[in-house]
């Protein structure tokens, strides 16, 4: 007979009352109500059957690097797809990869065959499956471009997967942005025509440009389309670096960076956004979007 939600509860499954900021590369957020890191397909479904059965809103997150975690906390579920979830098989140049492996995995993995296709994912803290649901990139590169299949998970616990990708990834998008589809896995093949700089050379690049010494959530704004500067770019140009609220601060490094000075607040970081909106429209007429989530 399967376990009782209780027995899960007590057995440490379903963890209660955890706090959000040990999983988020800002170091930010209060307890989630429930907690769970499933480790199989079944544990998933465990997961979103739980949060049905209760009426809760339930999140998916995985390495937490590109989220802003409320200070109150969130009074539901949160599935955390990590490590747990994070097996690699290769086969013939194809990389078949559970959606909690580290993206920069695919890096190493790559370079194990000779193929520097993969190198621009090098030093971004993301898992596989929030870089596929935003379509990370850098460097000129995207993962959608190598994307060949993705398996998912419906929020009814229904498995599917999509092989005929085409069109459907764009920049910083894909149809994986809503909770109606959780990654599960993701094929990949191998571009051995690509000529990517190497890792140690990206990894130096991103640590001079980027402010890796504070806890931050990597590029908050999207780069707006339709012009010839990036967000970073107008953020420089309006005084943005060094503008502060709280222990929320803008990078001396990177104008499109927040880091965390100390004892920063989700209020703290949603102000200043709001600070740097305005500054930008007022100067640029753009409205910048976050790249960010906001649970």
């Amino acid at each position: 007979m399967p376990a009782s939600v209780t027995q899960r509860v007590n057995a440490g499954f379903f963890q209660q009352n955890i706090s959000l900021n040990k999983y988020t590369t800002w170091n930010i957020g209060g307890p989630a109500s429930y907690f769970c890191e499933p480790s199989s397909i079944s544990e998933l479904r465990e997961g979103l059957s739980f949060a049905r059965q209760r009426n809760l809103d339930w999140v998916v997150i995985g390495n937490g690097s590109n989220i802003l975690a409320p200070d109150n906390g969130f009074s539901g579920l949160v599935i955390r797809i990590g490590p747990k979830f994070s097996r690699v098989l290769t086969d013939d140049g194809v990389i078949t990869v559970q959606s909690g492996a580290p993206l920069c995995k695919l890096a190493d993995i790559a370079n194990d065959y000779d193929c520097s296709c993969f190198n621009f994912t090098t030093g971004i803290p993301g898992t596989v499956g929030g870089a596929v649901a935003m379509n990370a990139g850098a460097f000129g590169y995207e993962v959608g471009d190598f994307l060949t299949r993705v398996v998912y998970v419906t929020q009814e616990g229904e498995l599917k997967e999509i092989k005929n990708l085409g069109k459907s990834f764009t920049y910083r998008t894909s149809p994986f942005q809503d909770s109606s589809k959780i990654v599960l896995s993701a094929q990949l093949d191998l571009d051995f025509s690509a000529d990517q700089p190497g890792m140690s050379e990206i990894l130096s690049i991103r640590r001079n440009k980027m402010p890796y010494s504070a806890p931050s959530a990597g590029s908050v704004f999207k780069n707006p389309a339709h012009t010839k500067k990036t967000a970073g770019e107008m953020l420089d140009i309006v005084g943005a670096k060094g503008m502060r609220v709280g222990d929320a601060a803008v990078s001396h490094r990177h104008a499109n960076f927040i880091v965390n000075k100390g004892h920063a607040t989700a209020e703290n970081v949603r102000n200043l956004i709001d600070i740097l909106l305005e500054r930008v429209y007022k100067e640029f007429g753009v409205t910048l979007v976050t790249e960010i989530k906001v649970i």
